[in-house]
């Protein structure tokens, strides 16, 4: 018993050690970014900050609103997402250690598309004015792409969405191309990880997910504060 207690005792020590190093490792790293963020010489209010891993939500009370703004072609706020509205959808962002890096972006949402003449809404994906690959955005996501580091040369991020046929759905008058849930900008390996994380939750956990098709609602402008 003795023993047992023991070695509980030592793998106990051990694990505290180990998330006691961990936090204050994320702490440091953290506080570095943002000495980073309030450092830089990149225009803030242009490029907006961002750090790798942090979901940008754009349902009902998510931080969308800290990132996008109607000018760029986004759509206002509507209950569980925000629209790509018109022929270019811009996100700019500044991010610290961007830089020779190997990165993933992962958007989940789905296509706004004539549901009798297509399967799915064609995006062509630019970062920094360099295509780098094309989404079919069908009834449900998640779509990723990878962005080649040599695209990156000063952390900061200019992503442009080019739909190929842009579609108004009956009562909207506004031109669509997709319906955005979240954008997720991620190291490769940790994109790679969560991505089959997510996957195993939705399939195992979610019944495979619910498929969900556009909605018509017409979105109030904001403006982005």
């Amino acid at each position: 018993m003795r023993k047992g207690y023991r070695r509980a005792l030592i793998a106990l020590i051990i694990i505290g050690v180990a998330v006691g190093g961990w936090g204050g490792y994320t702490l440091l790293y953290n506080k570095r970014l943002e000495n980073e963020i309030l450092s830089t010489n990149v225009d803030t209010k242009v490029f907006r900050p961002y750090i790798l891993g942090t979901p940008i939500t754009f349902k009902e009370g998510g931080n969308s609103a800290e990132f996008v703004k109607t000018a760029d072609g986004w759509g206002g706020q509507e209950p569980e997402h925000r629209c790509a509205v018109g022929d270019s959808t811009v996100m700019r962002l500044y991010i610290p250690e961007a830089e020779e890096v190997a990165l993933r972006i992962t958007m989940d949402g789905f296509g706004v598309y004539p549901p009798k003449i297509s399967k799915y809404q064609k995006v062509t994906v630019f970062v920094n004015d360099t295509e780098i690959g094309v989404w079919h955005v069908g009834l449900d996501g998640p779509f990723t792409m990878d962005i080649p580091s040599s695209v990156i040369t000063d952390n900061t991020m200019t992503i442009r969405f080019v739909p190929e046929k842009p579609y108004s759905p009956p009562p909207d008058i506004r031109k669509l191309s997709m319906a955005v849930r979240e954008i997720t900008i991620d190291r490769v390996l940790g994109a790679q990880t969560k991505r089959k994380v997510g996957k195993w939750v939705k399939d195992n956990l979610m019944g495979g997910g619910v498929k969900q098709t556009y909605d018509t609602n017409i979105s109030a402008e904001e403006e982005w504060k």
